[in-house]
């Protein structure tokens, strides 16, 4: 998903770049304890016919569930940052484990598209500038990075597009 916005000043861009959650936290919360109480219950009934040995199962797939939510939550904390003025370009990359920042001068910088030859693989989208360079969008799809990749063409001071 991204998100941009534009700056008071001319030429300032914001764009805002993470993975998609059709969930929030206290949705996911909400969801495995609906489901939780659903396997309780039908493994309650068939402890009280006699099947005593489905409970503690019951309750094992409940706490691997809930576990596996619990993971996608932290995992889809990440995020990317990308602030473009006329004299700044500053990607930072966050997550709940790390922290890291590039800056890259826009008159040296180059954004790339490279498409995968094999199609089954996504492309990469690469930001370019004196030997070192940064992949941006790896939470995207294909045809997103193709319009973060015009948009941040776009979004370059009017004197560098000519040279993109």
């Amino acid at each position: 998903m991204i998100l941009e916005e534009t700056g008071p000043e001319e030429h300032q861009y914001d764009f805002l770049i993470r993975p998609n959650r059709s969930m929030t936290a206290k949705g996911m919360s909400l969801f495995v304890v609906f489901v939780g109480l659903a396997v309780f219950l039908v493994a309650m009934r068939f402890a009280l016919l006699g099947a005593w040995v489905i409970l503690p199962f019951a309750i094992l797939e409940v706490v691997l569930f809930a576990v596996a939510f619990w993971w996608y939550e932290k995992a889809s904390r990440y995020r990317e940052t990308i602030k473009l003025s006329k004299n700044n370009i500053l990607i930072t990359k966050e997550s709940l484990k790390f922290r890291k920042s590039w800056q890259f001068n826009p008159y040296w910088v180059q954004v790339k598209l490279l498409p995968n030859a094999n199609n089954w693989y996504p492309s990469q989208l690469l930001i370019r500038s004196q030997g070192k360079q940064v992949e941006i969008g790896s939470c995207l799809t294909n045809q997103e990075r193709q319009e973060l990749s015009e948009a941040l063409k776009n979004a370059m001071p009017a004197d560098l597009n000519s040279t993109l």
